[in-house]
């Protein structure tokens, strides 16, 4: 096997259940807030737009005890056979990296938690602000400043590689943006919307018809392993 960095989104790919929701109802203040959060992390199909109303919900999240946050990871289970496949890419030579828009303590909380932070060699994550242990409302990281594209160019550096030895494993519309970057995209059991972006986008089409872009539809993480070569 040729030299591979396999990236992996956090929420619905190496979870089970989203993170996301539960901080956005940590954070809401309202129904109508937490209506808009959940339906923009859902359906959004503009990076952009969707990075600049998570930061309006982080803000709502201000002087929230951080530990609070941390404590979603007691919620959280690893997506069937994730430890397996991870071990199996790290045994063919694979670098793993997880890229999310996530706080990246509660990730590294959560493969501590699994046992399986042996197997990540670099997380690209947001970062919480917190002050005396509460939560400021800000949010900062290069996922947040580049919406994950930019970190592309960031794992070409740390592992001297090129953008088509990159793969990435993603889920939703957010991740559709650095799948065009890279080698090559899986789409973990997207919902209908994302699916529905994959049908009409004529570049998405044209990876697919060249074997760069694969969807797995049953929430098995052992399935993207034929897909990685």
């Amino acid at each position: 096997m040729k030299k591979l960095v396999v990236c992996f989104d956090f929420d619905d790919v190496l979870t089970d259940k989203g993170a996301l929701n539960k901080l956005a109802f940590i954070f809401g203040p309202s129904f109508a807030e937490l209506k808009l959060a959940l339906e923009l992390f859902e359906d959004n199909k503009t990076p952009k737009k969707f990075f600049k109303v998570m930061r309006k919900i982080i803000k709502l999240g201000e002087g929230v005890k951080y530990s609070r946050i941390q404590d979603v990871v007691k919620f959280l289970r690893l997506s069937k056979n994730a430890k397996s496949t991870l071990k199996k890419l790290k045994s063919d030579g694979c670098k793993i990296v997880v890229v999310s828009i996530n706080d990246e303590n509660l990730i590294r909380n959560f493969l501590k938690k699994n046992k399986i932070t042996e197997y990540i060699d670099h997380v690209y994550a947001a970062r919480l602000g917190v002050r005396n242990g509460l939560l400021t409302g800000e949010i900062s990281g290069d996922v947040i400043r580049t919406e994950k594209v930019g970190i592309v160019n960031k794992i070409e550096k740390l592992y001297n590689v090129r953008r088509n030895q990159i793969i990435y494993v993603g889920d939703g519309l957010t991740d559709i943006p650095i799948i065009k970057k890279v080698g090559r995209g899986i789409l973990f059991c997207p919902n209908p919307v994302t699916n529905a972006e994959v049908l009409t986008d004529k570049q998405l089409q044209k990876m697919k018809k060249a074997d760069r872009l694969f969807l797995v539809k049953d929430r098995n993480l052992e399935n993207i392993l034929p897909f990685i070569k």
